[in-house]
């Protein structure tokens, strides 16, 4: 049947959802709009009404602070007039008095002391030569030879008159031990000036005076004189205090001004206030109050809120409405986002799951891969040396041989990077000095660094002794100076540096537990990393660098090998000012080894029965020929049962064991099963795969030894030559070899 064409008036379904999500999309816009709008009208109004009733308020607050003013104002000039009235009365009677007179006088000190104790105000009065030492005072008879008081020009206050008077400046009275402000009169003797009378007020009157009273929020009032020090204030000071010129009341003054009202920041406390003042008629002091600008306006705030707070309310119930047809129409938008949104979600979770998957493959397929390669590797490499054994004159086959070779240890390196890839490397971790291994890695991070950068060694004078694998620590510091030559584009520095760190159990983090560790930083000039590119940094696969120059795994590796050795790795970095990665290894209380001897060679000849097992019979035979090539004699088994009964049958001087073996056993636990009951049977573990780690039980023990495969002849040679050593220096070893197995 033929099918019926589609008119072209009839949308398809997909069409007909999109255009319902633009409409239902663009009716959402529209009432979102309108729901605004219910929300800003009252904001506005209440915005609105709240600064016209702030301005009211604070025109109230001008109004009452007026008002406090004048009641100040009265209160100082009282004070200021006693004080002066205080002041003439005394001078009157010291006047012609002598003044050894005016020290002897008990009667002037009793009545200077029952008016200092009648008037509240007054601290302390004091009669004073001229030079300002304290003749008769209030508080102490005999006054204290070694008083003395700080006086104003007592010439211009002759010059001004009788009635003229002087302020002076809050200072420490030594005889009351309180800090005080004096008005100063002259005192006269024989028609001359011989000194001052002074009576004093203390800088904290006015809180005494004013303490309980708060006509306004952050009130303060306070006595100034002309030059700007304050004389008495409440809030109290702790210390005398001079204002700047550029104070508010200050510049006024300077103007002609006497009173006025002005806003500004406190110098004294940092709080904004209001202040009024005004200057006496009669005295030099300037009467000032003040109140907190904000607090001025809380009850007018408080109506504009409620107002608000109604008109929200009337708001709302109709946005109520508004809203809800706003979720409809976001409802049917939505539903085709949703379908959408639902299908890219499918495809990206398939993508990752892809991803994992892909990963997964790779990491298992690389552990058997790299085994398998490196026994055909192992086999090349034995034909290869004994193809050259056996034709050692033949220069055109040596230089084949040789390059045969080379290839080889390429393949080997590849396997290598494969399984750290993988994180299935072996890691066999001794204790070892970081500073000392850096050191024996200088030519080889130079290498990294570049001809065109300076490459800088700040290592610690004293050991930092830490248990790790050697061989991943130094691929571990390429990783990073090479990562730091990456990262500069000019005039290169790269410094390595060691050093020892105490973490407490206050700042214990990132996993690692109290207690010292040794830290490794590379630190770089190059162009930095900001904050979010730096937090994934250790993040596998995460790169910064262009297409085709980086992997991603360097940084993890780093990472990954700190996790694995007790420690971590953090980073710090700041666009234009470089990156320091930090390498954090806990330290060890183990013993460092002694630097082993090198050899000139490898030995020619080993006299010694070893037992080889390995389940892949061309690799046992090539490796069999190695071993029987350096002298030694050889028994072969395939696996672990039949190496059981060799070693109780025959008693082998050493045993040489793949690792990953079908059968009852592996070769981890062919060795261990090996050396229980005493026995000290020398062990060479051979591997293209070994898994992560040694088991403890082996790691620690002396006579065992590690070689990946593949294995050149000499490397071969060594490993056993060393084992045999070991048992030779070791008590009882010659005895040790002939123990029987155990059953």
């Amino acid at each position: 049947m033929a099918a019926i064409p589609r008119s072209a008036d009839v949308a398809s379904p997909q069409a007909a959802l999109a255009d319902m999500s633009v409409s239902a999309r663009r009716l959402n816009r529209w009432i979102g709009l309108v729901v605004i709008g219910l929300i800003l009208a009252p904001l506005l109004a209440v915005a609105g009404g709240a600064a016209w009733l702030r301005t009211i308020a604070v025109a109230e607050g001008r109004a009452r602070l007026a008002e406090v003013l004048a009641m100040t104002a009265h209160h100082t000039d009282t004070v200021f007039q006693v004080n002066g009235e205080i002041a003439r009365q005394v001078a009157l009677a010291a006047e012609d008095l002598g003044a050894e007179a005016l020290r002897l006088d008990a009667r002037l000190h009793g009545r200077l002391s029952e008016m200092a104790a009648r008037h509240a105000h007054v601290t302390a009065i004091a009669v004073t030569d001229r030079d300002g030492r304290v003749l008769v005072h209030s508080g102490a008879f005999p006054a204290p030879d070694e008083a003395r008081l700080v006086l104003p020009d007592l010439a211009g206050l002759v010059a001004g008159g009788w009635q003229a008077v002087a302020l002076t400046p809050p200072r420490h009275d030594p005889v009351a031990g309180v800090v005080a402000f004096g008005l100063a009169v002259p005192r006269f003797e024989a028609g001359r000036v011989a000194g001052a009378v002074v009576v004093e007020t203390a800088t904290d009157y006015l809180q005494h005076a004013y303490g309980g009273l708060a006509p306004v929020s952050d009130f303060v009032v306070g006595w100034i004189d002309r030059k700007g020090w304050v004389l008495s204030r409440r809030p109290r000071l702790d210390e005398p205090v001079r204002l700047d010129r550029a104070t508010g009341h200050l510049r006024a003054l300077a103007a002609g001004a006497t009173e006025g009202q002005f806003e500004e920041t406190s110098p004294i406390d940092g709080v904004r206030r209001l202040f009024a003042w005004r200057e006496l008629a009669h005295w030099p002091v300037v009467v000032m109050v003040g109140g907190g600008r904000s607090g001025l306006a809380t009850a007018h705030d408080r109506v504009a809120l409620a107002f608000g707070l109604a008109l929200l309310g009337a708001a709302g119930a109709i946005g109520a409405l508004a809203f809800a047809l706003r979720r409809a129409a976001g409802r049917h938008a939505a539903l085709v986002e949703c379908v959408i949104e639902a299908d890219a979600a499918r495809r990206k979770a398939e993508d990752r799951l892809h991803q994992a998957q892909k990963l997964e493959a790779v990491g298992l397929l690389t552990g058997g891969v790299a085994h398998d390669f490196n026994n055909l590797l192992a086999i090349l490499m034995g034909c290869t040396e004994s193809l050259q054994a056996r034709h050692p004159d033949d220069r055109a086959l040596r230089e084949t041989t040789d390059m045969m070779i080379v290839t080889i240890e390429r393949g080997a390196r590849l396997t290598a990077d494969l399984l750290s890839f993988a994180r299935k490397q072996m890691l066999f971790p001794v204790a070892c000095d970081v500073s000392r291994q850096i050191a024996g890695s200088r030519t080889l991070l130079a290498k990294a660094a570049g001809e065109a950068n300076q490459l800088v060694f700040d290592l610690a004078p004293v050991p930092l002794p830490v248990r790790v694998d050697p061989a991943h620590l130094d691929a571990c510091l390429i990783n990073l100076v090479s990562n730091a030559h990456d990262v500069i584009e000019r005039d290169g520095r790269i410094v390595v540096r060691t050093r020892l760190r105490v973490i407490g159990p206050e700042e214990a983090a990132d996993g690692l537990a109290p207690g010292e560790y040794a830290v490794i930083d590379v630190e770089d000039n190059g162009r930095g990393m900001p904050r979010e590119v730096a937090a994934r940094a250790f993040e596998p696969f995460f790169t910064t660098k262009a297409l085709g120059r980086g992997t991603g795994l360097g940084l993890a590796m780093v990472y990954g090998f700190a996790q694995q050795s007790g420690g971590t790795a953090l980073i710090e970095s700041q666009p234009g000012r470089g990156t320091r990665v930090s390498v954090l290894l806990p330290v060890t209380k183990d013993a460092l080894p002694a630097m082993p001897p090198r050899l000139e060679r490898p030995p020619e000849r080993l006299a010694v029965h070893v037992l080889l097992v390995d389940d892949d019979p061309t690799v046992r035979h090539v490796m069999a020929e190695s071993l029987k090539s350096l002298g030694a004699t050889v028994s072969e088994a395939a696996d672990a049962a039949e190496a059981r009964a060799r070693i109780a049958a025959e008693l082998p001087g050493l045993l040489v064991t793949d690792v990953v073996m079908p059968g009852d056993m592996n070769g981890y636990e062919l060795a261990a099963w090996a050396r229980r009951g005493g026995r000290r049977l020398p062990v060479l573990l051979i591997s293209g795969f070994a898994g992560s780690q040694l088991p403890e039980t082996l790691a620690d023990a002396e006579g065992i030894a590690f070689l990946p495969k593949p294995i050149a002849r000499a490397d071969l040679a060594a490993a056993i030559a060393g084992l045999l050593k070991q048992q030779g220096d070791a008590p009882n070893g010659a005895a040790a070899q002939g123990q029987p197995a155990p059953a």
